[in-house]
């Protein structure tokens, strides 16, 4: 997404050379590229829905500023066997600038980080509530907090994602709200993240070493009868014919032990244990 009336290279609508750009305007070589919001979707929304409330958002608080916007939309599994929408947003930390080298400005819009002057409030009162553990020194500092950009733009997601829910008739909503402060007191739970993908990944090595361990055992398998070959062939092929037939008598007789098993076979209750059920 690019700003509105602002001239830009031909190349920007090309993620791959957007981004190639983008890291052959930096000369540090540890310098920043990009800023990376990650956007939570509603279920409700069809793809076309969520795509368009992504844009809308998108535009007004990052491209409207001048900023290019590169996202993507993933839908994974969550946990619950249904769809995670989300959506990964890239965002440029220099102005286009359409007669330079690069395409971008040789300096980076320090206005789109977060103001040094809040970064202080917070700080402060971050402080001063670690020292006294005072309610009211708390709620400065969640004043604080919320004029930070991530709950600025949290807030204006919530406003932008329940607008959409109710163009649609949904009766969801999703509050950027804390918890405690939605009045939902709940044991906390840790976030499966990383963790979920460990798990398939697990089941997926369990089942590969099961495998390699049978290719492996077959294998030693062959290997030693390979060696009772070269010592005496005539005997080892002595050994398998008898071994087959084995089996096969062993096959032959299964339907008729499933018919009439031997009373060997016929389950027993011990008289100690028939006399007295409960003991």
């Amino acid at each position: 997404m690019i700003p509105d009336g602002v001239e830009a290279p031909s190349w920007v609508t090309d993620r791959q050379t957007l981004w190639n750009m983008v890291e052959r305007s930096e000369k540090r070589v540890d310098a920043q590229l990009a800023r990376e919001v990650e956007i939570t979707l509603p279920r409700e929304l069809t793809l076309d829905q969520q795509v368009a409330l992504v844009r809308r958002f998108v535009h007004d608080q990052f491209v409207s500023k001048g900023m290019v916007a590169d996202f993507a939309i993933h839908r994974p599994d969550a946990s619950d066997g249904r769809e995670q929408p989300h959506a990964h947003v890239l965002l440029t930390l220099r102005r286009l600038d359409a007669t330079s080298e690069t395409g971008f400005d040789s300096h980076k819009e320090r206005d789109w980080n977060e103001r040094e002057d809040i970064a202080r409030l917070v700080a402060d009162a971050r402080k001063r509530f670690n020292d006294t553990g005072l309610p009211a020194d708390r709620e400065k500092l969640e004043a604080a907090e919320a004029l930070r950009n991530v709950n600025v733009w949290r807030a204006q997601w919530a406003d932008y994602a329940n607008a959409s829910l109710a163009d649609v008739g949904s009766d969801a909503r999703i509050d950027h709200r804390t918890l405690e402060k939605q009045g939902i007191f709940r044991t906390p739970q840790l976030a499966l993240g990383v963790a979920r993908h460990i798990e398939r990944a697990y089941d997926y090595l369990k089942d590969r070493i099961t495998q390699w361990m049978a290719i492996k055992k077959r294998a030693d398998l062959y290997e030693e009868v390979e060696h009772y070959k070269q010592r005496d062939p005539v005997k080892l092929a002595d050994f398998i014919s008898r071994l087959s037939d084995m089996m096969e008598d062993f096959t032959a007789s299964l339907p008729a032990l499933a018919t009439n098993p031997p009373a060997s076979f016929e389950p027993r209750v011990p008289k100690a244990h028939a006399a007295n059920p409960l003991g």
